[in-house]
């Protein structure tokens, strides 16, 4: 059962080093750690050719002993990255994930194709990066997105990023940032800190 509803502030300010996700909710979704018995679910989904194509990060074809790497791989690189699976209560659905956690984070998530179209990753993505800010002092975030990735550019359009630089002509990723600030103006209804409430109010005016 999901233990946070999309509607509860996160307004917790302690890091997320060394620690594993905790286990957040959307109206639809649990945003929990994935686990061992996620493996097959991954192969079988991540295995889609027109999941795989957009994503940098993920082989073709993939395998459940990719899976188990990915996996063992999150547990070396706590602090520095950190996943969510989606589940919609029957099982995992797709992960979204930040990496450079002590840097500038970056968002990446895959869905499994059968649940493309239903706004599950921007209902995922509101929430994820409502607790990534409230829970550490992120400035902002970055994304990236392939430039015939109509979808996913959407999702991150939703969720308040906005382009950054300038992409270079014939460049296959094109570039985007949301800020702190620019996040919770745009989610009011996410706590933030009090410098982030003030800021809203000043803005508001």
């Amino acid at each position: 059962m999901p233990e946070r509803s999309l509607e509860t502030p996160v307004g917790c300010e302690t890091p997320v080093a060394g620690v594993a996700p905790p286990t957040l909710a959307t109206a639809r979704l649990s945003l929990r750690a994935p686990a061992g018995s996620d493996v097959a679910r991954i192969a079988a989904l991540a295995g889609n050719r027109e999941v795989t194509r957009f994503l940098a990060r993920l082989p073709h074809p993939y395998t459940a002993a990719d899976a188990r790497d990915w996996l063992a791989y999150l547990e070396r690189a706590r602090g520095r990255e950190i996943a969510f699976a989606l589940d919609d209560g029957t099982g995992l659905i797709g992960v979204i994930s930040f990496r450079a956690l002590d840097e500038t984070p970056e968002i990446g998530y895959w869905l499994g194709r059968a649940y493309w179209g239903k706004g599950y990753m921007s209902e995922a993505a509101r929430v994820a990066l409502g607790w990534l800010f409230g829970a550490t002092a992120t400035q902002a975030v970055a994304a990236r997105a392939i430039g015939v990735n109509t979808a996913s550019q959407a999702v991150l359009s939703r969720a308040g990023f906005t382009r950054a630089g300038s992409d270079t002509a014939g460049e296959r990723d094109l570039h985007f940032r949301l800020d702190r600030a620019a996040f919770f103006r745009l989610h009011d209804d996410m706590n933030g800190t009090a410098a982030d409430r003030a800021a809203q109010k000043a803005t508001q005016r």
